[in-house]
This record gives structure tokens, C-alpha cells and sequence, in this order.
């Protein structure tokens, strides 16, 4: 009885956890995500919505810069002592405002010269641009709120963003606004969602020094930039080689089989967000590192098993719903293709818990396997669809396999070190 008491409590525990309530978030955000990718697919036609799907393409280029600024501002705030985070907070807020006015500059220059270039027809990325200055400090935001867990804020600014995405773009459409319009809706919900953090950051009563924060942020946006490129590279570096080396065909199913890991891989990547604050907290107060990554690894087996099960049992039926019938093609790769990303996931998030220890190994794995991966399948005597698949899973398995090997050893270390 006292055993099975004490099971239910840690059940309890690990529900009301940040992780999972920002894991549940997250999920949702990917939902409204995929929702509005499959409607427009189907309202603006393979033309317009091939412009649309370029815009999208050039702002998560720009964002996941930002992103790689946002872990390292996370990594930074949750390895502060409580005593000194006062003025690491200043520190960031005095440097936010001033990339803040010098995007804003750039991004002017950018869009009146799009302008005289294009005409009206420049109109959706020059609303885009208006609003990616919001973007890098909303970045920075959030930054801050992962590092201090403050888990309302991130759960809202999340979902508010993809709410006004989502409704503002529909209402757009409905309006006959067209795609400046739907881009308009895109640039307003990164400034609803900044607008919900935009208090993390108190305005300084006092001069600031900012060298030493700039040189922080440096190394640590400059480590993260590079994990940012290998997911790129492991995920999506095969379409572009498709195009030259497979036909028309096998690039669009390979494109497919792509799209399916970036929905699985991104519906883990909050954890990797919620996994670095965690352990670089645990470590720096001498705190057990296992609490930290026990709801994390829960989570993302049960999401692994999850998609596993579903590839093997219904993969038409998934293709169907994805992209669509003509890409049925690419169905019996499917299993295949969401092994890949599970592999590589994990690869992500112990690169990630690696970089809570300073150990940036992790990185440099994922890196060097996405490029071994590239090479291999531009080196294939005869390139096809399946061999690109089989060499994806192949080294994505050995990355993992690696990974997980230099991650235990880190971690005996650390249990070691806190009896």
C-alpha cells in the first residue's frame, strides 16, 4: 500500500510539473500549426501557397538564429546566482533594446529596398519584416522566462502567438486581404506573443557593462547556432540533394518523409527548452540532475512510441492526412523516416543536456553525422529514394548511439560527484 502510495504521488508530481505543462502546450501549438499549413494548402492552391510556404521558410531561417540566442539567454539566467541576476537581467534588457533599434534599422533599409525593387508584390515580406525586430526580442523573452521557469508566461506567449496566427490569417483570408493578409496575421502574432513577456526584462536604474554579457552570449548563441545547423542539416538537407540527384518524384516524397520528422522532432522540442534551465539549475546547486531529466525522458519515449506505433499500424492513412494521397508513394519509408527523427531527436536533447554541464560534444556529433550523412548520399553510385532513407536512419542511429554513450558517462560522473 505504502508503495503504491508513493507511486501515485510521483504520477501527481510529474503531471504538474513545468515540462509537461509546457510539453502539453507545446503539443497544442503544433496542432494549431499543422492545422494552419493544411488549411491553406487547400484554400490558396499549390501556387500562392507555395509563395506563403516560402515566407514561412524565411522566417523560421531568421527565427531559429534568434532561437539559438534564446537558449543561450536561458542558459545563462538559470546558471546565475540569485544574488547576481539582478544585474544580468539589466545587462539583457539594455542590450535588447539596442539590437531591437538596430534590427528595426536594418530591417527598414531591407524593406524599402524590396520595395522599390518588386512594387506591391513586396508587400507580405516587408510586413514580415516589420515585425522580426519583435522577433529577436521576443526570442530574448523568452529566454529569460525559461531560465527563471516561469511557466504561465512561456504557455501563453506560445499560444497566443499561434492563435493570432492561426484566427488572424483565416479572418484575413475570409476579408480577401490575400496573401499580405495572411503574411500581416504571421507579423502580428510575433508581436502578440511579445507583447505577453515583454515585463521579463525591468528597464536599469543604472549604467550597465555590457562586454562581458555580449561575450556570454557569443560562445553560447554561437554553440546552439551550431545544433540549430545540424538539426537542419539532418532533417532537411536531403531535399536540397534530391533536387539535383533524384527525379521530380522521389524529391517530392522525399520532401514529405521530411515534413513527417520535422512534426515529430518538433513536438519534443520544448523539452530540449525546459531540459537546459532544469539541469543547469540542478547542477549549480548541487541538486540530483535525474529530477531534471526523469519527466523529460518519460515524455519523450511516450511521444516516440507513440509515432512508432502509428508509422507501423496506419502509414497510408498518416501520408494521406500529412500531404495528401499522390504522396502515398512514400508510406512503407515512413516507419523509417520517423526512426530517423527519433534518433536524431535524442541526439538533440543530450547535446543539449551535455551543453547544462559546458560539455559541447554533444554538438559537434550531431554536426559531423549530418555532414557524414550529406556526403554519403551525394557519394551514392546511383542515387534513390530508398538508399537516401537508409543511410538518414543509419547514421542518425550511430549519432544516437554515440551520444547516449558519452551522455552516460557524463552523468556517472555527475551521480558520483553529488553522494
Amino acid at each position: 500500500m505504502e508503495r503504491m502510495l508513493r507511486s501515485g504521488l510521483s504520477l501527481r508530481l510529474l503531471v504538474v510539473t513545468p515540462a509537461v505543462a509546457i510539453f502539453l502546450s507545446s503539443m497544442l501549438v503544433n496542432v494549431g500549426n499543422l492545422g494552419f499549413n493544411m488549411i491553406f494548402s487547400r484554400l490558396m492552391g499549390p501556387e500562392l501557397f507555395g509563395q506563403l510556404a516560402f515566407l514561412l521558410t524565411l522566417k523560421l531561417s531568421v527565427l531559429s538564429l534568434f532561437g539559438a540566442a534564446q537558449m543561450a539567454v536561458s542558459h545563462l539566467v538559470s546558471d546565475c546566482e540569485p544574488r547576481g541576476r539582478g544585474a544580468l537581467l539589466a545587462g539583457l534588457s539594455v542590450l535588447t533594446r539596442q539590437v531591437f533599434v538596430l534590427l528595426s534599422l536594418v530591417f527598414l533599409f531591407a524593406a524599402i529596398a524590396l520595395w522599390l525593387w518588386l512594387g506591391t508584390t513586396a508587400l507580405p515580406p516587408v510586413l514580415l519584416f516589420a515585425a522580426l525586430p519583435f522577433g529577436a526580442a521576443f526570442s530574448v523573452l523568452r529566454g529569460v522566462s525559461f531560465g527563471a521557469m516561469h511557466t504561465g508566461a512561456i504557455i501563453l506567449s506560445a499560444n497566443l502567438e499561434m492563435g493570432v496566427r492561426l484566427i488572424g490569417a483565416l479572418l484575413a483570408w475570409q476579408l480577401g486581404l490575400g496573401l499580405s493578409g495572411v503574411a500581416g496575421a504571421i507579423a502580428l502574432s510575433i508581436i502578440a506573443g511579445w507583447a505577453v513577456v515583454r515585463r521579463e526584462l525591468p528597464a536599469p536604474a543604472q549604467p550597465v557593462e555590457l562586454s562581458g554579457l555580449i561575450r556570454s552570449l557569443g560562445l553560447g548563441g554561437a554553440a546552439f547556432a551550431l545544433l540549430q545547423l545540424a538539426q537542419v542539416l539532418a532533417l532537411d538537407g536531403d531535399i536540397f540533394l534530391a533536387r539535383s540527384l533524384l527525379s521530380a518524384e522521389d524529391g517530392g516524397l522525399i520532401a514529405a518523409l521530411s515534413l513527417s520528422q520535422r512534426i515529430q522532432f518538433f513536438a519534443c522540442f520544448s523539452l530540449a527548452t525546459v531540459l537546459l534551465p532544469d539541469l543547469t539549475r540542478a547542477r549549480r546547486t548541487g541538486q540530483p540532475v535525474i529530477v531534471a531529466l526523469r519527466p523529460v525522458g518519460i515524455l519523450f519515449g511516450a511521444v516516440s512510441i507513440a509515432v512508432l506505433c502509428a508509422t507501423t499500424m496506419v502509414p497510408e492513412w498518416l501520408t494521406d492526412l500529412l500531404v495528401g494521397p499522390q504522396y502515398r508513394a512514400a508510406a512503407p519509408l515512413l516507419r523509417l523516416a520517423a526512426l530517423s527523427a527519433i534518433a536524431f531527436t535524442l541526439s538533440y536533447l543530450i547535446a543539449t543536456a551535455l551543453m547544462a554541464f559546458g560539455d559541447r560534444r554533444g554538438i559537434w556529433i550531431c554536426l559531423t553525422v549530418a555532414v557524414v550523412q550529406l556526403a554519403a548520399m551525394a557519394l551514392i553510385p546511383e542515387p534513390h529514394l530508398s538508399g537516401f532513407v537508409m543511410i538518414k536512419v543509419s547514421c542518425q542511429l550511430a549519432a544516437c548511439g554515440i551520444s547516449l554513450l558519452l551522455f552516460a558517462v557524463r552523468l556517472k560522473c555527475s551521480l558520483l560527484t553529488t553522494r
